[in-house]
């Protein structure tokens, strides 16, 4: 018998992989800040600049958990753009404000401010479910993937703006004295009173800070931003006094630009996780594709004598690297499945070396069959 090299089996090119594209073409900000910092006149200044912009003629909506919407109709009125509002600090008012965005395209930017009493009332919340004054270890295991699915991940994948504001707290650590031999508290920075990744979900994360200056009897008042992340880079680590939209048109322009449509294709990964009917399932399988080997092989060569059996064996041999039925039987689910599709192909190379009429027979079955 002649061995034949083994021809692959023809296959589609893969798209799996794709060129790099602008698939996120929308501005996602967070500002942290103490009270007075100035976050929500800052975001309202960057939603008006980002309305005209994009050229929205759709209203812009804030969710408002503070009542100060109210302190913001005239700069929206002065720049001609209705301004929408959802008074609320439920995390489900969000949800349901967030879902007619992403479904109905009620506006193309959304104020979300403070979203701190957002977080602060889901929690609370979670304690009236579970009648508890106090939360323990196990419940962050529930709080923070719920707060994920349910926020964190529309915020990122939702197809519109979002300019998000949060109260800002002390980040504390403590550190031994030298001096004194006591452990010692200390202020080591500031961070965004919500759930601990929220903050850094959105491409910019802006930290205002309200500062004073004394000259003589007069008192100057002024805001800064500090850029603390931009994944555009085109304003990472500036600060800017007194902020507006055009300290932050660089990093839009950069977000904005050449955006296209593609269609979200993620594999489902609760299939990693094995069951025990999964188990049984993938058995039956494998005994499924044993059975069809066997068939492939005793179809091409059936008789019992020497040489359709040596015939089989070397067959074996060539598609599996064994010429042991119970070695094949170790193999996994995948290789088996592969070989016996490259086993298809070798028998049809063979008959027709060795047995022209027959292949041509086979070949001619086969298509009457599909």
């Amino acid at each position: 018998m002649t061995k034949p090299a083994i021809r692959q089996a023809t296959r589609p090119s893969s798209n799996f992989f794709l060129e790099v594209a602008n698939t996120k073409p929308y501005f996602k900000a967070a500002f942290e800040g103490f009270a007075g910092s100035g976050k929500t006149y800052t975001s309202a200044l960057v939603a008006i600049g980002l309305h005209q912009k994009i050229k929205s003629k759709k209203p812009v909506v804030m969710f408002d958990s503070e009542k100060a919407a109210k302190f913001l109709k005239r700069v929206f009125s002065e720049a001609g753009i209705e301004l929408l509002v959802k008074e609320s600090r439920t995390l489900a008012d969000l949800k349901e404000s967030m879902r007619i965005l992403r479904d109905e395209q009620l506006s193309d930017i959304l104020i979300i401010d403070s979203i701190s009493h957002v977080w602060e009332d889901t929690v609370e919340s979670y304690k009236r479910k579970v009648n508890r004054t106090h939360l323990q270890f196990q419940d962050w295991g529930i709080l923070k993937p719920m707060w994920k699915s349910e926020f964190s991940d529309p915020l990122v994948r939702d197809p519109y703006h979002i300019i998000m504001c949060g109260r800002a707290g002390y980040e504390y650590e403590n550190e031994i004295n030298a001096d004194t031999g006591k452990r010692e508290i200390y202020k080591s920075g500031v961070k965004m009173k919500v759930e601990g990744e929220t903050a850094y979900e959105p491409d910019i994360l802006v930290l205002m800070e309200r500062f004073e200056e004394i000259l003589g009897k007069d008192k100057k008042v002024y805001r800064q931003a500090t850029i603390v992340k931009d994944r555009s880079t085109q304003i990472d680590g500036k600060v800017f006094v007194n902020p507006d939209f055009t300290n932050f048109e660089p990093a839009i322009n950069d977000m904005l630009a050449n955006p296209v449509k593609r269609e979200m294709n993620e594999k489902d990964s609760s299939g990693l996780f094995k069951t025990e009917e999964d188990k049984r399932e993938y058995i039956r399988n494998k005994e499924i594709t044993l059975e069809k080997i066997a068939n492939e092989l005793f179809k091409a060569w059936p008789s019992s004598g020497a040489s359709d059996k040596k015939q089989r064996i070397e067959v074996s041999e060539v598609v599996f690297g064994t010429n042991s039925w119970e070695e094949i039987k170790l193999k996994g689910l995948a290789e088996l499945s592969a070989g016996l599709e490259t086993l298809k192909i070798v028998i049809q190379d063979i008959l027709a070396t060795d047995f022209p009429d027959k292949a041509k027979s086979k070949k001619s079955g086969d298509e009457d069959v599909n």
